[in-house]
């Protein structure tokens, strides 16, 4: 992505994040009822872990809604398969690199519980979606140049998705706990 294209896209980003109304409530896997799902699938394995998170959380029968970025033009067969999950690729983009298919603006506007934030890497269509998100909690991964996520884990170095879902399952239900 161009250096241009991407300040045009962070600027247009800032002014809506300025109009953004989100209620903020802590919530864990025993009082959340509705979660999103957000991530960036980059192989086979990272998308059977994403299947078993999934798997996970609706033991604690919250109801899921799954979106996908996929950073090339066209989705791999092998990711169309799966039911229940949403994905989009670059030629769902702008010119400035912000997701405008129905089922994003949907995902950004639904104020889900529990927002999981998935993604290893920095991909600015991810980040615009979490970041606008009118979630209520939203859990993601620590970076320098944003800190949108109301719970976040530095990876330190360790850019494993395996490693990264086992501290959100010690860690999500710490919070909000009745004593």
């Amino acid at each position: 992505m161009s250096n241009l294209k991407l300040k045009v896209g962070k600027y247009f980003l800032s002014k809506k994040l300025h109009n953004l109304k989100r209620v903020r409530e802590g919530h864990n896997l025993e009082t959340a009822k509705t979660a999103g799902i957000l991530f960036n699938p980059t192989d086979q394995t990272s998308f059977e872990l994403i299947k078993q998170f999934l798997s996970y959380l609706s033991n604690y029968k919250i109801q899921i809604y799954v979106l996908g970025y996929i950073d090339d033009k066209i989705i791999p067969e092998s990711f169309l398969f799966w039911k229940g999950i949403n994905l989009f690729s670059r030629k769902e983009l702008n010119w400035i690199m912000i997701p405008k298919t129905p089922v994003v603006i949907d995902f950004i506007d639904k104020p889900f519980d529990l927002l999981f934030d998935l993604s290893l890497t920095d991909l600015f269509p991810v980040e615009f979606i979490a970041r606008l998100s009118k979630s209520k909690f939203k859990i993601g991964r620590f970076t320098e140049d944003h800190n949108s996520y109301d719970l976040m884990f530095e990876l330190n170095g360790n850019q494993n998705l395996e490693a990264f879902l086992d501290h959100i399952k010690k860690y999500i239900n710490l919070i909000n706990r009745p004593n």
